[in-house]
């Protein structure tokens, strides 16, 4: 028996779950004159349907306790978590900066990928932030 595919990319066109304020961060990784490996590249603004991915996990480390969270990002745009030629994509959202750790491009219909993303904020500024208890609690 085979299984159905679903083909949600109606909903990335819906405007009630379509959120157009995200900014990509994708950064070429090109080597300096110095030998060292820096990233080049600025925001753009895209779109995507986002959700929280597992919630929030508190993490207490002798530096202090952090907040742990990721997103799931449905787009039509491509993101990657990474290459030979790219740094893993930043996705400014919210107030917080989450970095693509897992991308799944789904080919079939009107393609679109899903990206697991991870909070990068080490102690994000919580009166912008609003994704609750982002980042270091202080």
């Amino acid at each position: 028996m085979g299984h159905a595919l679903l083909d949600v990319t109606d909903v990335l066109d819906d405007p009630d779950f379509l959120d157009t304020t995200p900014l990509l961060i994708r950064r070429l990784v090109e080597q300096g004159q110095d030998g060292t490996a820096r990233g080049i590249g600025g925001p753009v603004s895209f779109s995507a349907v986002i959700t929280p991915d597992g919630g929030q996990e508190l993490v207490q480390t002798p530096d202090g306790n952090q907040v742990q969270a990721d997103l799931t990002v449905y787009t039509r745009t491509a993101l990657t978590a990474g290459d030979a030629n790219f740094d893993a994509d930043l996705i400014v959202w919210g107030g917080s900066t989450y970095r693509v750790i897992a991308t799944k491009p789904w080919l079939f219909g009107q393609t679109h990928t899903q990206a697991i993303c991870a909070l990068t904020d080490i102690n994000p500024d919580i009166a912008r932030t609003t994704v609750p208890d982002a980042g270091y609690l202080t």
